[in-house]
């Protein structure tokens, strides 16, 4: 229940409204808003000037657990404002991360350093009350257009763009290539029903498909040990070629099977496949947890199948694996078995640890809950809703221990500031310039991409460049005539871009730099050329230039095929 405060009319609390599960098709009925589904701790923000409360859903009051959130006082119009919102931190790539938003709230009161290394920022969905006046009986569409009229977007604050749903299927591809692992529908003619679970707000869960192997199953019970309970899903370490074995596998997770039919079927099929010792690896990352094989029945692994989750764990097994069916022979290419984390270019997992927002890779489709076909099997479970932000668990506040990149680079992980900065600018050019605003979303996802990759040695030259376009164009929807920039190829290079390494985001930096330390400052601005060109050894040269001030210079090496 909404209770009313003392000052300004503004309410003491207001239950935040709460999302069904749904999927794409109930957009096609009706009017809907489509936008990300952010990855946080839900809030409700009460702003006065100069003072934030801010209130978890269970009316739990956690601002002093968030003191960068006090800008919100600096920013209210009139005499407040009630904002619904999501508290979210980044990972190194820039994207919504469950890991270290659990150091911010596994203590009360942060500590500086913590908060330096751990920064938050508010996503604001909602406006609820704006200068004493109720807004939760006013349409979505309504009371969104007053929002964006705020100009409240800025540091540690990011109000995200929303799209018609006939762009849906444009927002699905820019949140898988992000690496978000669901959207949101929101009717645009629906008020806003604080405290409740309605229909009007939609969360739809993005799936991921693959193939696996069943290396062996658990028995649903230890009085009927003959009884299918969950299947023992494996991936062949090496992809294998046709006609080749599949093992040895990688374990991967266990999987249930349902009731009735499907467990028979698959009961039948495992009987005639039993084995004496495992298919899995014998250690290491892909071994089957102990206490899993202490009751693990082991078979030949020749069951193919297929597997829907929604991601990977920090132990790398399947996150909330759905059985599909069982595949038939020759509906799984070589190149299917890729797309693990053990053939990431080399990576190791995110510091989030579940690689759940990395994008569709070689040998998974991302399916939508309204798709259906072969094989066939039990509907996915729907996925959770939104954590409680009260069940999140308790991490100790121990070190990163990889230290933050310094305010001027981008040498280990996209800036907070940077980020909320190009949102920012995606979401006013929805309003002007919708297809630039979509340019730019998917070019920013793929920036993102590039920054997942630090760690691995190098990348292709092509990838780390096609980043450097993606943040300057960025950059100039944001700094408008200030900014000038141009990147460029020697027509004797065009050819072995893909040959060219370079370590992820190298070049970036000196193009982040340049502009930061160089250009931003400057009233007139400035301008930023990138070229790339044979150094005369076999290798190549890029050079950074602010025009007419100054310049800088990266030797790579020449490929290893052509060196010598």
């Amino acid at each position: 229940m909404t209770g009313r405060g003392a000052g300004g009319g503004m309410p003491d609390v207001v239950p935040p409204m709460l999302p069904a599960q749904g999927d794409l098709a109930d957009g096609e009925r009706g009017d809907w808003a489509v936008e990300f589904a952010w990855v946080g701790f839900r809030c409700v923000a009460y702003v006065r000037p100069g003072h934030v409360r801010l209130l978890s859903s269970t009316a739990r009051s956690v601002t002093r657990s968030f003191p960068e959130l006090a800008v919100l006082g600096e920013r209210v119009r009139g005499s407040g404002m009630v904002l619904d919102g999501v508290v979210v931190a980044l990972d190194d790539a820039g994207r919504p991360s469950r890991r270290p938003l659990m150091r911010r709230t596994s203590t009360v009161t942060p500590s500086e350093s913590l908060r330096a290394r751990v920064p938050v920022g508010f996503v604001v969905t909602d406006l609820l009350w704006l200068d004493g006046r109720p807004l939760l009986r006013r349409p979505y569409a309504e009371r969104r257009r007053l929002l964006e009229g705020l100009d409240i977007a800025g540091p540690h604050v990011l109000v995200p763009p929303s799209h018609p749903a006939s762009e849906a299927g444009f927002v699905m591809e820019a949140a898988e290539r992000f690496g978000l692992d669901g959207l949101h529908l929101k009717r645009v003619d629906a008020a806003y029903r604080a405290g409740r679970r309605t229909r009007d707000w939609l969360r739809v869960p993005l799936r991921r498909a693959r193939p696996v192997v069943v290396g062996g199953w658990m028995p649903a019970e230890r009085n009927r040990p003959g009884r299918v309970g969950a299947l023992l899903l494996g991936i062949p370490e090496t992809p294998p070629g046709p006609g080749e074995p599949l093992g040895p596998l990688r374990y991967v997770g266990r999987v249930g099977i349902g009731s009735g039919a499907a467990r028979r079927e698959i009961g039948e099929l495992l009987r005639t496949l039993n084995a004496q010792v495992p298919a899995f690896v014998a250690g290491g990352p892909g071994a089957v947890p102990e206490a899993v094989a202490d009751d693990a029945r082991w078979v030949v692994p020749r069951l193919v199948g297929q597997a829907e989750y929604q991601g990977w764990t920090r132990g790398n097994h399947l996150r909330l694996p759905v059985w599909r069916g069982v595949l038939r022979p020759g509906e799984v290419a070589p190149e299917d078995w890729a797309g693990t984390p053990w053939d990431r270019d080399g990576a190791a997992p995110a510091e989030d640890g579940t690689q759940v927002w990395g994008p569709a890779r070689r040998g998974e489709r991302v399916r939508t809950p309204h798709e259906h076909g072969r094989p066939t099997g039990p509907a996915p479970a729907p996925a959770p809703p939104d954590p409680e932000p009260a069940a999140l668990p308790p991490v100790p506040d121990s070190p990163v221990v990889t230290p933050p990149a310094p305010a001027s680079s981008l040498n280990r992980s996209l800036e907070q500031h940077f980020v909320y900065n190009a949102f920012n600018t995606i979401a006013a050019l929805m309003r002007t310039d919708p297809a630039q605003a979509r340019d730019l979303l998917l070019g920013f996802a793929d920036l993102s991409r590039t920054a997942d990759r630090v760690g691995t040695p190098e990348i292709p030259l092509a990838d780390e460049l096609a980043a450097v376009r993606a943040y300057l164009a960025i950059e100039q929807a944001r700094f408008g005539r200030r900014l000038e920039t141009e990147v460029t190829v020697d027509d004797r290079l065009t050819g072995q871009l893909g040959d060219l390494a370079v370590a992820p985001l190298q070049v970036l930096v000196l193009v982040r730099e340049t502009v930061q330390q160089h250009i931003e400052p400057r009233p007139e601005g400035g301008a930023v050329t990138v070229h790339v060109g044979p150094d005369g050894g076999g290798g190549a040269e890029v050079v950074v230039r602010d025009r007419g001030h100054g310049e800088r210079r990266l030797r790579l090496p020449a490929p290893a095929a052509c060196t010598g």
